[in-house]
């Protein structure tokens, strides 16, 4: 396959080098999302579906469900890392059919905070998807804030730490961790991270209190 602007913009480990610095730093994420969720786990926002395949490889997990609003990246992935344990659907996640879905016992969304233009609704929706009990690992560029323009092609903004915090806190128990290359750690000052990931527990609230 040719490898033209789409497959350039999403990384993808059939059509870019296994030392391609950026896939690299993709599979660090993954590989710490394989090593703290489990059960059945939703990739929101799966791309071309590597993540998800190795999301399904870990012990703990028994069915993955890669989702992603890209008819192309969705076709990709059930072409190359469709599975028994491995399925794709075309969805747009602040569409409410995500709900027909079901729960989920962990969630992925990695790097798709920052394609969102009204990132309440995406927290809303993830929220509602996750199990009781279950986890929810997402991640985001740190940038210079909501507000400042960004030339990341997609990307509405580049949210500071302390934004992040604020759109997670209202739903969410949480633990924020740096990423400086492929090293991912818990968060501490002066980390120079470039991206943060936060690995959250849902509040319990009214709705599954009842």
């Amino acid at each position: 396959m040719a490898r033209d602007l789409w497959y350039r913009e999403r990384l993808e480990p059939l059509h870019h080098r296994l030392g391609h610095g950026g896939l690299r730093e993709h599979f660090a994420r993954y590989r710490f999302a394989a090593d703290v969720l489990a059960g059945r786990i939703l990739d929101a926002g799966c791309g071309t579906g590597y993540g998800a395949a190795m999301l399904a490889a870990a012990p703990g997990v028994t069915e993955v469900l890669g989702v992603d609003a890209d008819a192309r990246a969705v076709r990709h992935a059930a072409r190359y890392y469709a599975a028994a344990s491995i399925r794709f659907r075309r969805q747009d996640l602040l569409d409410p059919s995500l709900a027909l879905l079901g729960t989920f016992d962990g969630i992925a969304c990695l790097e798709v905070l920052e394609h969102v233009a009204e990132p309440e609704r995406l927290f809303e929706a993830l929220d509602l998807a996750l199990a009781p009990g279950g986890r929810l690992l997402v991640s985001t560029p740190l940038g210079r804030g909501r507000d400042a323009p960004t030339r990341q092609p997609g990307h509405h903004f580049q949210l500071r730490r302390a934004e992040f915090e604020g759109l997670l806190r209202p739903r969410f128990y949480f633990r924020l961790f740096g990423q400086k290359g492929e090293g991912i750690e818990s968060w501490r000052p002066g980390g120079r991270y470039f991206l943060m990931l936060a690995l959250c527990r849902a509040r319990l609230d009214a709705r599954r209190a009842g």
